[in-house]
């Protein structure tokens, strides 16, 4: 399986994992400041970052960066 098709399976399942039906009602305070729902998105949108650093690593376009390597003529010089 390429990187790209785990990648892509990766958030398909962070999709699922959004629709926390499973805390609805729950009382349950963590650390005991924080609602269990806010927790747990705490900790699903750190997985989105870790998502997102993946695809920037793995699926991003490798000649964007030779493209910006390519040296530019120089600016125009003001008139004196």
């Amino acid at each position: 399986m390429s990187q790209r098709a785990l990648i892509t399976a990766f958030f398909f399942l962070l999709f699922a994992l959004h629709h926390d039906t499973w805390w609805r009602g729950d009382a349950t305070l963590v650390l005991g400041v924080l609602p269990v729902t806010v927790a747990y998105h705490v900790g699903w949108t750190l997985l989105v970052a870790v998502g997102w650093w993946l695809v920037g690593r793995f699926c991003w376009p490798r000649n964007l960066e030779a493209e910006d390597a390519k040296p530019s003529a120089p600016p125009p010089r003001p008139p004196q």
